[in-house]
């Protein structure tokens, strides 16, 4: 499957038109060569598509944070909906109390500091992953230990896994599907039972969630939180490990949706 979301990762570009970021890079691309100290093995696995699960789950992951748009707070909070912001720093000024709000049922985790690619060389991944583990720490309250690459790059290299573990990330997230504008695009057909589905913080976006909570459930799944299924790693060196009694765990999906 990974091979077929390597040419689903296109859909990820959304962040470029706006700061003008160089795309079109193929989540293959991991010519990573940041210098980090030499050890024997990372820890952290290789980067997760879907989650294994049985249960009748999807996940909604929205990513950057650039639109904060009070209409999909709203959707958001009158249906109790699960979700997963992974955010770039230099997007979320004085937006605490937003993402707060927006999160309640889900978590904030890492999409970068600048959004720059990880597959570039010249990219500073310690400034990328590890700066921004530490303002959210504080910013948030809460120690992000999932981590998005920008544009799905560079996900799977050994700098990007090394430079992770050594600031706290557990696990590297990618997608199966992705919705834009209204648009819904998947990388084998459909929505399948721990399916993670991609969107942006976008002008959009209540339009996009509404129609991820629709396609979800004509799947006959129901949206959760992510972070009660992802498998931390528990070998990871816990240099900011999550404080279970900042966010309650939360598997109930919605009722029905509110319009």
């Amino acid at each position: 499957m990974h091979r077929v979301v390597a040419a689903f990762v296109g859909s990820a570009v959304f962040l470029s038109t706006l700061v003008g970021a160089q795309v079109g890079l193929s989540a293959t691309e991991n010519n990573v060569e940041t210098v980090i100290p030499a050890r024997q093995s990372v820890q952290i696995p290789k980067s997760v598509y879907r989650i294994k699960t049985k249960d009748k789950v999807a996940f909604i992951t929205i990513d950057d944070g650039i639109y904060k748009t009070e209409n999909s707070l709203a959707y958001v909070k009158a249906n109790k909906l699960p979700v997963t912001a992974f955010l770039s720093s230099w997007t979320i000024k004085d937006s605490k109390k937003y993402f707060n709000e927006f999160t309640q049922w889900g978590s904030v985790q890492n999409h970068s500091a600048t959004h720059a690619s990880f597959a570039k060389k010249s990219t500073d991944l310690d400034h990328e992953i590890c700066y921004v583990q530490k303002r959210y720490a504080k910013k948030y309250n809460w120690h992000p230990w999932m981590l998005r690459p920008p544009y799905g790059a560079g996900q799977d290299s050994q700098a990007v896994r090394r430079m992770g573990e050594k600031c706290g990330v557990q696990q590297i997230v990618m997608w199966d599907a992705s919705i834009s504008n209204g648009k819904i695009s998947y990388a084998d057909s459909k929505l399948r039972p721990g399916s993670i589905v991609l969107m942006h913080f976008s002008k959009n976006l209540k339009k996009d969630l509404k129609l991820a909570v629709k396609k979800i459930r004509e799947a006959g799944l129901e949206p959760a939180n992510l972070d009660d299924y992802l498998p931390r790693i528990n070998n990871v060196p816990a240099m900011l490990s999550v404080r279970s009694s900042v966010r309650p765990s939360v598997r109930a999906g919605l009722t029905q949706p509110a319009r």
